[in-house]
């Protein structure tokens, strides 16, 4: 990447000495979070005869003779600080039934250990992984919930960039649009969220930036400039603070004419798909109809 690297050691424990000012944020045991996610994730049901397979960036799900040259590929969510490729099942476990694609929910690494942009880094590496085991760029779709749906835009934007076969479609889940503080729905709807609390953005901030400007495009995709990105799937809930993120990822897309589709569920909080309700399952129906059409797959 054409950013400079953080030395990761050396703002962990730069992280670790600071006490930022006007915070609500305390600094967490991380490890003790991922950690009780991981053990979450176990007893996460699978679907029935659902593979589960390791590799070096993920875990592939689906179903024992799925066709893995089409590809949902999943980014986790968490902050940029926690979460996992296993406990994202919570979601894709919705999209491991076909035999027609595969989910691969890609495993990146966390801040404040690793901050931007280790997990940019990683998701460019899984994709470079499938690409060389022959799936193509064109037969992905890159799909992610809250921090995972920056790094969608983001690994879109790094693609386009450099030159690099983009996915069929993007698919975002309350995506987190941008890591400054301008979008007023950050704080108008802080006491309507029921997932996330006050000191959400400004975590991410302290442990995701590092030195980085917080407006470049690959941390707040909302200032990138969407020329030739795929088509895009959205959702977000009306009650939850990154509201305006999806409005104003909705607003670049269509400035540049790409075709984008966001669903807003009334009354919903963060990543609702994920919950059990009528609405959620509406989503759930309307993205996997994007997958399959954008994957040029029958509907399973």
């Amino acid at each position: 990447m054409h950013y400079a690297r953080t030395d990761d050691l050396a703002h962990y424990e730069r992280f670790k000495k600071s006490k930022p000012n006007n915070l609500h944020y305390v600094p967490r045991d991380y490890e003790a979070v991922r950690n009780q996610g991981r053990e979450n994730s176990t007893k996460l049901p699978l679907p029935k005869n659902t593979v589960k397979e390791k590799t070096p960036y993920g875990y592939w799900y689906c179903k024992p003779g799925a066709n893995r040259k089409k590809v949902l590929f999943y980014i986790h969510g968490g902050g940029f600080n926690s979460g996992g490729a296993e406990y994202s099942i919570n979601m894709t476990r919705n999209f491991c039934k076909s035999d027609n694609y595969a989910v691969f929910n890609v495993e990146y690494r966390l801040a404040p250990e690793h901050p931007f942009p280790a997990g940019l880094e990683d998701c460019i590496s899984a994709y470079r992984y499938l690409t060389q085991q022959g799936v193509r760029g064109s037969d992905m779709v890159f799909a992610g919930d809250s921090a995972g749906g920056n790094l969608v835009f983001a690994l879109a934007l790094y693609l386009r960039d450099h030159g690099l076969e983009l996915p069929a479609g993007l698919c975002a889940l309350s995506p987190v649009g941008a890591l400054d503080d301008s979008l007023p729905s950050r704080k108008e709807r802080v006491d309507r969220d029921c997932i996330i609390g006050a000191d959400f953005t400004e975590e991410m901030q302290i442990t995701y930036i590092g030195d980085h400007d917080v407006r470049a495009p690959y941390l707040s995709p909302i200032y990138g400039d969407f020329t030739g990105l795929p088509p895009i799937w959205m959702c977000v809930g009306t009650e939850e603070v990154f509201y305006d993120d999806a409005i104003a990822l909705q607003a670049a897309a269509q400035n540049k004419g790409i075709p984008v589709e966001l669903l807003i569920g009334k009354g919903m909080c963060h990543v609702y798909p994920m919950f059990p309700d009528r609405q959620s399952k509406i989503a759930v129906k309307r993205m996997r109809n994007f997958i399959e059409k954008h994957l040029r797959v029958s509907k399973s």
